[in-house]
């Protein structure tokens, strides 16, 4: 297998510990780093130098989730180079920019990987052996309310991985979304309410926001004869079955306190590995094997549409968001 060497887009501190991560993977070899921050690399008018001098530097190129200018033409011309990117979460917003990257993606054969979400880590990927045809989902979190004029950004910084997560365990298209914030201690939306009907009449509700209990984030997934707990605050999976089959027959009357639903808990160990090695494991085989990663640009961009559509159809209506 051929040696791929390696620059990070971030600063000096986090080129350290991804340089220590790449250690580990005789297939990688580290070149150095690149901050898009600092003022030395960007001309008078803020634009980034150097992008198409960093083309030569390396095959494959990881994108830090904390830096503040990422250029949406640099990616373009690393992907029209044929190389190799790792993102370290979902960095795009914007469907534009994503439907550019994507039918770039697909003219050059490149792989692009989105790292370090939800999804790909142990809590879920032991939930995912478990959900199957969910009818309704219920997502709880807590966090900030979004300052004035950052609405969008709060919400893809807040609630696009629970979408991903959303999207991709509902298995439909998305038939209506309905959203409404709640203004009960300001000016800011303390909670909003997303409200999302698939077309194979599944529904999921979304509640985020300060108003929800400090240090709440949960998930909570029902289906036929199951309901599946995730907290994610303590990383913790609970299914819940009925103590009686569906299909069981009752002979009881309806007023028997024994005829009442009970239910019987299975607490489900959360398998623990190292979601980072097996993210670089899976980016090296998604390269040598020219596989399609667990999360690439199709899901970014998907979740970045849906993202547009929810935040248009809030602030349409409620302008003061």
């Amino acid at each position: 297998m051929a040696v791929l060497t390696a620059v990070i887009i971030g600063s000096q501190r986090k080129a350290e510990i991804f340089q220590h991560l790449i250690s580990a993977f005789p297939q990688l070899e580290f070149r150095g780093y690149y901050d898009p921050d600092d003022q030395a690399n960007a001309d008078m008018y803020g634009q980034l130098l150097y992008s198409m001098e960093l083309c030569d530097k390396a095959d494959v190129f990881i994108i830090d989730r904390h830096i503040k200018h990422l250029d949406p033409e640099m990616l373009e011309q690393f992907i029209k180079f044929g190389k190799h990117i790792m993102m370290d979460g979902l960095l795009i917003s914007d469907p534009n920019v994503t439907g550019r990257l994507l039918s770039l993606k697909h003219e050059a054969g490149t792989c692009v990987q989105v790292s370090n979400i939800l999804h790909n880590k142990p809590l879920f990927t032991t939930a995912s052996q478990f959900i199957r045809k969910p009818r309704f989902i219920k997502i709880e979190k807590n966090c900030n309310a979004p300052k004035p004029g950052e609405f969008e950004r709060w919400f893809f910084q807040n609630l696009a991985q629970e979408l991903d997560i959303v999207l991709r365990i509902a298995e439909s298209g998305i038939r209506n979304i309905t959203a409404r914030p709640l203004f009960l201690f300001g000016k800011s939306p303390d909670l909003l309410n997303v409200h999302i009907e698939f077309d194979n009449d599944s529904i999921c509700h979304i509640s985020a926001g300060r108003a929800v209990e400090s240090g709440i984030h949960k998930f909570r997934v029902f289906q036929q004869d199951r309901l599946y707990h995730l907290d994610l605050a303590d990383n913790y999976l609970l299914e819940l079955r009925p103590l009686n089959p569906s299909d069981q027959l009752s002979i009881l009357s309806e007023t028997d306190d024994h005829a009442q639903h009970e239910f019987i808990e299975i607490s489900r160990p959360v398998m623990p590995f190292d979601s980072w090695k097996m993210e670089f494991r899976n980016f090296l085989e998604n390269i040598n094997k020219h596989l399609s990663p667990a999360t690439g640009l199709e899901e970014l961009d998907t979740i970045a549409n849906a993202t547009s559509v929810i935040v248009e159809k809030i602030q349409r209506k409620y302008a003061e968001v």
